[in-house]
């Protein structure tokens, strides 16, 4: 199939209609880019509200790409860095195949990434980005965008600088890195490992309460309180403990942090799924 593109000019608005698209790439400085799962092999792209710079959407075989001309993709966050976050705007929407290879990335855009039943990778650097309902492997890399990863089925890992963290779900695996990040687990069912670090942001898990752990835990200046033994002053000597029997099923938790506070709670038997915000708001009563 020969190549096929499309320039969106400012001012301009696009509805494409793709028949078999398995691979996107989706690279967007500043607006809005929603990416939806649906259940057709083919996929509808919608833009509007260019502004500043144009756009390209090009299809070759299946492969989509849609993203602002002569940008490279081989290190996403060094190159978008550059540009000015107000410099280009689009506001793109995009129905996909649930189970496309997705490789997305925006600069100051808000993302929205919903439906998809592949792993996937996503990139910001100030745009907030929100993964609902995904199943696979999910990476996430930010420097201050806030990072929401709702109703999640699989493995999680992310890095961030700023960027709050808030992740929901059946998580089987994360591995989430901060720097002055906030990070939030509303965690359902089995999980097996969490490796959660920060440095001064706080770090609260909330687990099934059937659920045999055994923690780590480190912190210098943090209050440490886990399954309801609260540690103050640790400087650094590390906790270890565990809830349960450490046999068959159970999950390793490992927390480090410099000064923030590490808090793990536990969802009572019977009550129903909710969102990862409750913990929050328990662990701050």
């Amino acid at each position: 199939m020969a190549q096929e593109k499309w320039i969106i000019a400012p001012g301009e608005s696009r509805i494409i209609d793709l028949e078999l698209v398995r691979r996107l790439k989706v690279g967007l400085i500043g607006g809005q880019v929603d990416i939806i799962g649906h259940d057709e092999p083919g996929a509808r792209i919608e833009v509007g509200a260019v502004t500043g710079k144009d756009l390209k959407i090009t299809i070759d075989g299946d492969v989509a790409e849609i993203d602002h001309p002569q940008l490279r993709w081989d290190n996403f966050l060094e190159v978008f860095s550059n540009f000015g976050a107000n410099r280009a705007t689009a506001q793109v929407s995009v129905l996909v195949p649930r189970d496309i290879a997705l490789t997305f990335g925006v600069v100051s855009a808000s993302g929205l990434v919903a439906g998809l039943t592949a792993d996937a990778k996503l990139n910001t650097v100030s745009g907030d980005l929100v993964a609902d309902r995904m199943t696979g492997r999910l990476d996430l890399n930010s420097v201050s965008g806030e990072l929401t990863v709702q109703n999640h089925t699989g493995r999680i890992q992310a890095h961030t600088v700023s960027g709050d963290v808030t992740v929901s779900g059946d998580i089987t695996r994360a591995s989430i890195d901060g720097v002055s990040s906030d990070l939030l687990l509303d965690i359902h069912g089995a999980c097996e490992q969490l490796d959660l670090n920060t440095v001064s942001g706080a770090i609260t898990v909330r687990l099934d309460e059937e659920l045999a752990a055994r923690y780590t835990a480190n912190s210098v200046g943090g209050r440490l309180a886990i399954d309801g033994v609260v540690l103050k002053g640790l400087r650094g000597g590390g906790y270890n403990s565990h809830t349960g029997a450490l046999s068959g099923q159970f999950a390793e938790v490992r927390m480090n942090t410099v000064g923030g506070a590490v808090t793990v709670l536990r969802r009572p038997a019977g009550e129903p799924a909710g969102a990862a915000t409750t913990a929050g708001s328990e662990a701050g009563a």
